[in-house]
C-alpha cells in the first residue's frame, strides 16, 4: 500500500503488525519499534491520536510515521469490524525504544 506525503510524493507504507493486549491496549509493531494505542475492551473501539497529540506523545522515531500507523490501524479496525476514532483524548507510547 502507498502513503501520500505532505510533499506530494508517494511512498510505500511500512509493515505494521497489530495485536490486542489485555490492558485495553493495541500493540503496533514495526521494524523501528513498538507503540501502544488505546483499545477499549467493554465495547471494542480503537482510539488513535490526532496530529497534535501524536507530535507531543509519540517517540522521535515514530513521529514521521504517523500516516503509516494511522493507515495500519484503520485497515486492522475495518478488518476486525471495530470502530476507530481519531481524537486528542487518548494515548500513544513506546513499548520499547530502539537502541
Amino acid at each position: 500500500e502507498n502513503i501520500p506525503e505532505r510533499t506530494g510524493r508517494i511512498r510505500k507504507m511500512m509493515r505494521i503488525d497489530l495485536q490486542p493486549r489485555w490492558k485495553e491496549e493495541l500493540v503496533a509493531s514495526c521494524p523501528m519499534g513498538t507503540l501502544v494505542l488505546e483499545l477499549t475492551m467493554g465495547k471494542l473501539h480503537v482510539y488513535f491520536p490526532d496530529e497534535t497529540l501524536w507530535a507531543a506523545s509519540a517517540p522521535e522515531w515514530a513521529k514521521p510515521l504517523r500516516a503509516d500507523f494511522l493507515a495500519a490501524c484503520e485497515s486492522w479496525s475495518k478488518s476486525q469490524g471495530i470502530p476507530m476514532t481519531v481524537t486528542d483524548h487518548t494515548f500513544v507510547y513506546a513499548l520499547t525504544d530502539p537502541a
